[in-house]
């Protein structure tokens, strides 16, 4: 969740550990009617998602059972009112 520092320890369920910032604030730097620059890093077990230049949500993954290590990229919209997603510039780099 945004603003969140997230741990998955071997066989556990998901736990918050950290604070990265307040949802409230962080949110208000999403723009609603600009691009926004999404920066995603996965490397390892550790994902880190990064919105216009701010860190909105880590996670460090150790449950070595249960999580995956590849698969695919995807966009996911949520229930709610029709959206429109647009996208451009999509860069991948193997780290």
């Amino acid at each position: 969740m945004r603003g969140q520092f997230s741990y998955i320890g071997d066989g556990k369920k998901p736990a918050v550990v950290g604070s990265l910032g307040d949802s409230a604030e962080l949110k208000a730097l999403i723009k609603g009617d600009d691009w926004n620059d999404l920066h995603i890093i996965a490397r390892g077990n550790t994902i880190i998602q990064m919105l216009n230049g701010r860190i909105m949500s880590m996670l460090i993954d150790d449950d070595t059972a249960n999580r995956k290590m590849d698969g695919l990229l995807g966009i996911q919209v949520h229930l709610g009112p029709p959206m429109k997603i647009e996208v451009r510039d999509i860069r991948l780099k193997k780290l």
